[in-house]
């Protein structure tokens, strides 16, 4: 079986970056988008997502910063109840000067636990930050999955397949991000769900019992060109026999059943 975890980062405020930011990036979007900054920000894409994963029966994990730029976290916290009431996961996009430090990074997961009303187990830090200490910080503070490791910006590596264990705390490396397949490797919108099909048979070349696949795709590019293609990418791979797609914590789940089972790395888990 072959496991996709979707996620997205919400890098942006509730607000958006504001009128100027989008006009001057207006060759990412179609003329009726552009049309309509002022009605509605592009960048913000939550319910949408949740459109098409529920008409698809998917639910992914979507990951909240804790210091937006020009608005707070809690403007999304009426998104962030309509997410976990529907089975959505919430992770913490965490500042990537918390992947150093304890105190900060405890902060952080405090303000997210403020809005969700339940415990954060998942990270991923902004700019894929990482460190040696930032499993030791995450295991501390019971974190039990990360997913701030990338291998290569300029290809799909072998190697961010998968997972492995640092310090009892799940790393899934990622695998396809949204941004690299546009900016480094230079994908056309045409090309994408060709990746996508080339990345999953060179999984099933491996003949691996146990595959993953994560996918980051961001929150604030659904509406931009190549971006709009996620619910595309999902219809592919929903049509796939041999692949499920789960959020960050089923796969966790998914993980340490596996680990058990075959008796590699048990976990202790607090899933």
């Amino acid at each position: 079986m072959h496991y996709v975890f979707l996620s997205h980062d919400v890098d942006w405020s509730f607000q958006g970056p504001g009128r100027d930011h989008l006009l001057a990036r207006r060759d990412r979007f179609d003329k009726e988008t552009i049309r309509d900054i002022d009605i509605r920000n592009p960048y913000n894409n939550i319910n949408d997502y949740i459109s098409i994963e529920e008409k698809l029966g998917v639910r992914s994990t979507f990951f909240f910063r804790t210091n937006y730029e020009n608005g707070k976290l809690v403007d999304y916290e009426q998104d962030i109840q309509t997410l976990l009431g529907g089975g959505w996961e919430i992770g913490l996009h965490c500042d990537q000067t918390s992947v150093d430090n304890f105190d900060s990074m405890c902060q952080e997961k405090k303000d997210l636990e403020s809005i969700t009303k339940k415990t954060v187990k998942a990270n991923r830090s902004h700019y894929l930050a990482f460190s040696e200490r930032l499993p030791i910080i995450l295991n501390e503070l019971g974190f039990i999955y990360d997913s701030s490791v990338v291998e290569s910006k300029n290809r799909i590596s072998n190697n961010t397949r998968g997972y492995f264990l640092l310090n009892n705390v799940i790393e899934f490396p990622i695998t396809i991000m949204d941004a690299y397949l546009f900016t480094y490797m230079h994908i056309s919108e045409d090309k994408i769900i060709n990746t996508f099909r080339h990345t999953l048979d060179r999984a099933r070349k491996y003949n691996r019992v146990f595959n993953i696949i994560t996918i980051v795709w961001h929150a604030n590019v659904l509406k931009m060109k190549g971006g709009r293609k996620y619910k595309d990418i999902l219809g592919y791979l929903t049509c796939q026999e041999d692949v499920q797609l789960v959020n960050g914590i089923e796969l966790a789940k998914i993980v340490n059943i596996y680990s058990k089972v075959t008796g590699a790395n048990t976990l202790s888990l607090k899933a």
